[in-house]
């Protein structure tokens, strides 16, 4: 790697340094940020100082920057004394811990210095700027309008001439152009996209955040911007229920550390959490993925097909919280895929059925929609459905790993052998699943009674509010049997699976309280000693 350059910002390094600055400070104080667009507006103010500001250059790339420009502050007397503050000073985020911010804080206070400059005001992190000689503005009586003295309001002493100045800061009134939502969008849509998040973690000060890309045998890779990174959970994690660990998808705020993994301090809120029973463990949930859109529930119609397979999963989906999206591929090995869909499209107004031939390219063209920047899909689906053919035809490159299908049973192999995020280019994530052929039924209450939303209806017309459907009179799901208006599969599959769902969670429920106890005795008894 070639030596770090500090050099004046030419016009042709404008775009690289604003998207640099932009990517610095994203989802940092909150969704998105505009400090990419203050730069833009900067550079056209009376107030700004070129002669001072400065960009950092890392093999032939722009990886830092630091904008000064004048403020003042006013004596009660409306005395004004020139002064400067710098704003933003911005890093590349894949090039932190590399001393860049300290280079150009270095040479250009140095720089301010030898202007002549009494001294720099500014509002920055309180736990960084100290360590280069910056203290808390109380210290001169130089107070802010809106915040007072706090903490990140820090001044930094150039000459002699500073400690004679006292009063209420101000800073250039571009400062204070930069506030309005729609400009913001409409400017950041000249760069790359990238999702705009909005967490009760914000503001983030030494804590990074990033997503959780994989999980194999309790390590963690986190996905930082392009850059994979190793990580491993706080020790307290350990004391926390199951479903308060990380799962893949889920935003996590870590420390960064330069040797050695990244150590996970908080995993953020969830806006779905896909969750089902663990077949190899009996009475323990599996929590499979989070932050998921929309839930692809990928089925060939080959063999593969299980009406009963996909109405479990549209219940499991639904509980979570996402959109369920049922795929039905190698429509081009089936005589009549139209019947199917019909079949499908029993199973809830809520469930989206879609048939394609990804080898050829039919109906992907349905599947537009759902590829949008920001949003994340979710694979699920037995081996040899297609899903990484699906992927890889809608990419149009190979994005994942295909293996060939048995034509005994037209079932495969698992390609994919673990939960695995994948970032497209057009900003679309795609979280990868193992091959499932079976999936139990266990807290999914409400995404069972999402997906047969028709009988709960039914049941609510019953004459009695207890009846069991079975032999009492007045009873709206015996008449809707009869009549044709309810299926016998139909009421059979949802009575199968609220009866699975009741029984795995009576037990889950027992285990989860002895768990519970459990820690708690070893708690006591690690107190004792």
């Amino acid at each position: 790697m070639n030596q770090v350059i500090i050099r004046k910002e030419t016009k042709e390094d404008f775009y690289q340094t604003e998207h640099m600055v932009l990517r610095a400070f994203w989802n940092i104080h909150g969704p998105g940020c505009n400090e990419h667009l203050l730069v833009h507006k900067l550079r056209d103010s009376e107030d700004y100082i070129p002669e001072l500001s400065r960009v950092a250059e890392l093999d032939g790339q722009i990886v830092g920057a630091i904008f000064y420009s004048r403020s003042w502050v006013v004596e009660e007397n409306g005395t004004r004394h020139d002064i400067l503050t710098f704003g933003p000073l911005a890093v590349e985020p894949t090039c932190f811990s590399q001393g860049i911010g300290r280079k150009l804080l270095e040479e250009t206070l140095a720089l301010a210095k030898e202007a002549g400059w009494p001294g720099v005001v500014i509002l920055g992190e309180p736990e960084y700027y100290p360590r280069h000689g910056f203290v808390t503005c109380e210290k001169f009586g130089i107070v802010h309008p809106a915040f007072g003295n706090p903490a990140p309001f820090m001044a930094y002493q150039l000459n002699d001439s500073f400690k004679n100045i006292h009063g209420m800061f101000y800073e250039a009134p571009v400062f204070e152009t930069c506030e309005d939502e729609k400009e913001i969008e409409d400017y950041t849509r000249n760069f790359p996209y990238y999702k705009p998040l909005k967490l009760s973690c914000q503001w983030l000060h030494k804590e990074r955040l990033g997503r959780i890309s994989e999980i194999q045998k309790g390590r963690y890779t986190i996905r930082f911007w392009e850059k994979d990174l190793p990580a491993k959970l706080k020790g307290n994690f350990y004391e926390l229920e199951a479903d308060q660990l990380p799962v893949v998808g889920d935003y996590v705020t870590f420390y960064y550390q330069p040797a050695g993994d990244a150590i996970i301090q908080s995993v953020c809120e969830r806006t779905s959490l896909l969750q089902r029973p663990d077949q190899a463990k009996t009475g323990v949930m599996q929590y499979m993925v989070s932050n998921v859109d929309y839930g692809f529930i990928i089925t060939a119609l080959t063999e593969d097909y299980s009406f009963n397979r996909i109405a479990r999963y549209a219940s499991v989906v639904l509980q979570g919280g996402a959109v369920p999206v049922v795929v039905l591929t190698k429509s081009d090995m089936c005589p009549n895929p139209g019947r199917f869909v019909r079949e499908v499209e029993t199973i809830s107004d809520k469930v989206r059925v879609h048939t394609i031939t990804a080898l050829y390219g039919i109906g992907l063209d349905e599947l537009e929609e759902y590829f949008q920047p920001g949003m994340t899909i979710c694979l699920l689906g037995s081996s040899g459905a297609g899903k990484s053919t699906l992927i890889n035809a809608i990419c149009g490159e190979t994005v994942m790993k295909t293996s060939e299908v048995r034509e005994s049973d037209s079932t495969g192999r698992h390609t994919t052998t673990h939960r695995q995020l994948i970032e497209l280019k057009n900003g679309v994530s795609i979280i990868d699943t193992p091959g499932m052929r079976e999936i139990g039924m266990a807290y999914t209450e409400e995404g069972i009674d999402e997906t047969f939303s028709d009988i709960l209806e039914l049941m609510g017309q019953c004459r009695f509010s207890n009846c069991r459907h079975e032999t009492e009179p007045g009873c709206a799901v015996k008449a809707a049997l009869e009549s044709g208006e309810l299926s016998a599969e139909r009421w059979e599959l949802y009575q199968n699976l609220t009866a699975e769902n009741t029984r795995n969670y009576a037990k889950k429920k027992q285990i989860s309280k002895w768990n519970k106890e459990r820690k708690k005795n070893k708690r006591s008894q690690d107190d004792e000693y």
